[in-house]
């Protein structure tokens, strides 16, 4: 599952770096670099869309191939194309491999008895894999320009099919399906999907351009990565364990004004501060309040519906935001000033926040309900 995980997580890993080398050693423009980001989460959104409707007809070991063959191929041709209209479809067929291979990932663990804390540590999994990787991306593409770092994520990937054989033990018949449609989805749970759209919209907007806004303040690549992997170390890492440390013993109202508090102020500070510490700073507090907030905002979802079709729901709504922040970041990004970028995230988390407080103040109440 940490292995598919991985592979889902290839479009966001190393997001921020893949960027600004699109512009520095393709030719791209920021506007450029930002859509083609954009579309290859569009492509994990719609793609998981269209496997919700397959899924239960699909075998896992079937999806894992096809997940790991299209995200190597769209990797590997990326090394030969420099064209804007090529690159095009082929982040998007990376996007749609990585739906997949989230998509084997999500239907393992939702078939666990305590999914929770496979989702826990599997997540963990994930931000390590992201930070480490992050710290090294910069060497890579001194010593082998954007091919490197596309064949290192090829290889990456290819490893997932080493664990083909654990899928078949754990579930090699046809995977569970989690139907979900609208019909089946209450209206009070449309404002919570809309927090997840503007909260990760907020994300995919800051993550796309952290490179190019530490590039616009004077730091070197080396600088930027290291700042950016060791956020996600510590801050990442960090927040997750205190989120799992603390659970519910502050409420659920709290956690909600502490991240995306947080969130609105560190993204102010990384597009108004221009020094290698504050980058650092704003980098840090960004993955900390990410995933800090992120069990609790699931958390949100789930206590709604404990069949898991909202939390799937909230998933989409996910990386939907994630594809439209980016794209939408372009639109505002004006010369080489990147602050319109961090007013719009800040935006969008001071929404977020005006749903999910109250949402979360009343979730006791309707599930005590609900258990009723």
């Amino acid at each position: 599952m940490g292995a598919f995980s991985m592979a889902g997580n290839t479009p966001l890993v190393v997001q921020p770096m893949i960027v600004g080398a699109m512009v520095d050693l393709l030719g791209l423009t920021e506007r450029q670099a930002g859509i083609l980001a954009s579309v290859e989460l569009t492509g994990v959104t719609v793609a998981i869309l269209a496997l919700i409707g397959v899924v239960s007809h699909a075998r896992r070991v079937a999806l894992g191939v096809f997940a790991v063959s299209a995200i190597v191929t769209a990797n590997v041709l990326t090394c030969f194309v420099h064209e804007f209209a090529w690159l095009v479809p082929l982040r998007l067929l990376s996007g749609v491999g990585a739906a997949a291979a989230f998509c084997v990932f999500l239907n393992m663990a939702s078939s666990r008895e305590q999914p929770e804390e496979i989702f826990a540590i599997v997540n963990a999994i994930s931000i390590a894999y992201s930070g480490l990787l992050t710290l090294v991306t910069p060497a890579i593409l001194k010593a082998a320009g954007l091919a490197g770092i596309m064949l290192t994520l090829s290889f990456i990937t290819l490893l997932a099919l080493a664990t083909i054989p654990w899928i078949r033990v754990l579930g090699s018949g046809r995977a569970a399906s989690r139907t979900l449609s609208m019909a089946t989805v209450p209206v009070s749970i449309l404002p919570l999907l809309a927090m997840m759209l503007l909260l990760y919209t907020g994300h995919g907007a800051i993550w796309a351009y952290q490179e190019r806004i530490g590039t616009a303040a004077g730091l070197s690549p080396h600088t930027i990565g290291m700042w950016i992997g060791l956020s996600m170390l510590f801050g990442g890492v960090g927040g997750s364990l205190l989120a799992r440390i603390l659970g519910m013993s502050i409420g659920r109202v709290w956690p909600q004004f502490l991240s995306l508090g947080a969130s609105v102020l560190a993204v102010l500070f990384l597009v108004l501060t221009f020094t290698p510490l504050a980058f650092g700073v704003a980098c840090t507090l960004i993955a900390f309040s990410w995933f800090y907030g992120l069990p609790y905002q699931m958390g949100l979802l789930a206590a709604r519906d404990p069949k898991g079709r909202v939390a799937l729901a909230g998933v989409m709504m996910s990386t939907g935001g994630m594809a439209l922040g980016p794209g939408i970041a372009a639109v505002f990004l004006v010369g080489h000033a990147h602050w319109p970028i961090g007013v719009f995230a800040g935006t969008c988390y001071l929404c977020a926040l005006a749903i999910a407080a109250p949402s979360a103040s009343n979730t006791p109440l309707l599930a005590e309900q609900e258990a009723g």
